[in-house]
């Protein structure tokens, strides 16, 4: 009997000790218990538990996620990057997409418009094809029409020949670059013979794969390999996009007066020299973008290198430190003309102005930009990429506006 009693008092014992977990205020009132407070307390768990049970038979909410239309997914197999096992999915989602493709060549020849079969890929193509059109036809023919009427040098022509002092500056540059080149590999080759079965076929391989990268850089938006100085994007638009640059190193050099931007000339060289090793030094660094062009009249690498050497006294190239910045910059293709400049920077003056982005620029002052240009010469116009910068002051914080309104109210 005592051994009953005993099991019955544990029972009793962890059905209290439950009751006081689901709700402690139960818990304090079982000293006295009595049965009215024991049928309201069953009453409040009997609620609890039915909206317990009811929150467990909603269904959940679905997570829509948006399928990539049928072009991007083409794109996307047509990437040499795409890994196999990828590309197989790929293919077999573009089969079962039979009525989106039939849709899309409905759609086409209603419109008369390729446009809607264009892959993501062939939709910049086309816009930079029709881009590099428009800068032909409005900047550079005009200008060599001028030219062959006048007999005149024109500045926004960007093939106009070199004068006679430029081909000897660039051709005493360029014997320079080749000396400190030869100088160079000499070094290379020297170091490779201490270890010529390891260290030859590792150059062999280094020189192979440079030359693949800058093989497929003819066809790239943005080449590789490249470093680029470092920023965050703050803000994305249909027109243009907001970034904070952090502060970095660079070369700069001034540019003759009136050059136009499409043509590196005297400016370019000087910078690469000293890049390449034309400084006081002899170090090589390596190649970098954007080349940086300015509203100022100035040409900026960029540099890399923690540790960078002083340029020759003869060459006009300073060492700057650009401080950070908050740009606002729009992206566009093909040839950087005057012309395309001037139209570029008043499509993105006129979309900060519709955003409210303040400008940072003192009132009454004409608004600097700077002009990036990514490719090397031998990208195809078509996909080059360019960008024109203004700068632009952060959005001021709501609780400092109204600190200010408060500040200057007049009671």
């Amino acid at each position: 009997m005592t051994m009953k009693l005993s099991r019955a008092a544990i029972i009793l014992s962890l059905a209290a000790g439950c009751q006081a977990y689901v709700c402690p205020s139960i818990a304090q009132r079982s000293s006295s218990f009595r049965p009215s407070a024991l049928q309201s307390s069953t009453a409040t768990n009997d609620a609890a538990f039915s909206a317990f049970a009811d929150s467990l038979e909603e269904e959940p909410e679905e997570v829509v996620t948006k399928e990539k239309p049928w072009q991007a997914k083409l794109d996307d197999l047509l990437n040499p990057s795409t890994n196999p096992a990828e590309k197989q999915i790929l293919l077999s989602e573009l089969l079962n997409s039979n009525e989106q493709i039939r849709e899309s060549v409905m759609d086409a020849l209603a419109k008369r418009k390729i446009d809607p079969l264009l892959t993501p890929t062939a939709v910049k193509l086309q816009d930079g094809t029709r881009a590099v059109v428009r800068q032909i036809a409005n900047d550079i023919l005009p200008e060599l029409s001028k030219t062959a009427g006048n007999g005149a040098s024109s500045s926004a022509f960007p093939f106009a020949p070199p004068s006679q002092a430029s081909v000897e500056k660039v051709a005493s540059r360029f014997f320079d670059l080749v000396s400190n080149q030869i100088q160079n590999t000499a070094k290379e080759f020297q170091n490779d013979l201490s270890d010529p079965l390891n260290k030859i076929p590792q150059r062999l391989t280094k020189q192979r794969d440079e030359f693949m990268q800058e093989a497929r850089n003819v066809f790239l938006e943005t080449p590789e390999g490249l470093k680029e100085p470092s920023y965050t994007v703050v803000e994305t638009c249909d027109l243009y996009e907001v970034r904070d640059y952090e502060g970095y190193t660079a070369a700069s050099t001034a540019m003759p007066k009136g050059e136009d931007m499409t043509m590196t000339g005297n400016a370019f060289n000087t910078l690469a020299s000293y890049l390449f090793g034309d400084n006081k030094e002899s170090k090589s660094m390596t190649m970098t973008t954007p080349v940086t062009t300015t509203s100022f009249g100035e040409m900026r690498f960029y540099l890399a290198e923690p540790e960078v050497p002083l340029p020759l006294e003869k060459d006009d190239v300073e060492i700057m430190e650009i401080p950070p910045a908050r740009l606002a910059v729009r992206k566009f293709t093909g040839f950087a003309t005057d012309g395309e400049i001037a139209r570029q920077k008043d499509t993105l003056l006129q979309a900060l102005e519709m955003d409210g982005v303040e400008l940072d620029v003192p009132h009454g002052a004409i608004v600097p930009h700077v002009v990036f240009q990514y490719n090397p010469p031998y990208t195809i116009p078509i996909v080059r990429r360019n960008e024109i910068a203004v700068p632009v002051r952060p959005p001021v914080p709501e609780s400092m506006t109204t600190s200010l309104k408060e500040e200057w109210s007049v009671e």
